[in-house]
């Protein structure tokens, strides 16, 4: 198409805007490593006491709540109007953010 003709019927080409949010991006997958990692680690470690007490048959149904609370934390923070205006990566690193801080209360709590 003529630059002239692209002009007079949408008006000048504007390029497109850069992409924004790779730093955000790289913070959240920080955060949400550290957040799976600590997870991953107290879940062992309630399974070591856990087995340590004596035979069991199963995952006990003590830590189910537990880990339907861990799961609900983000489920439910990404269901805010707030946060579903936000970029993807903002919403990887609000929702990390909130996982990290449970995982870490509850590091503090289990200890």
């Amino acid at each position: 198409m003529n630059p002239d003709t692209y002009a007079a019927l949408y008006g000048p080409a504007r390029p497109a805007p850069r992409h924004r949010g790779t730093g955000v991006a790289v913070v959240a997958a920080v955060v949400w490593a550290v957040a799976l990692l600590l997870l991953g680690c107290l879940g062992f470690l309630a399974l070591w006491a856990e087995a340590d007490t004596g035979p069991a048959e199963g995952i006990p149904l003590r830590w189910v709540p537990v880990c339907l609370a861990l799961a609900a934390v983000p489920i439910a923070l990404l269901r805010t109007p707030a946060v579903r205006r936000l970029s993807a990566p903002a919403r990887a690193l609000v929702t990390g953010l909130a996982t990290c801080s449970t995982a870490v209360g509850l590091a503090v709590w289990a200890a």
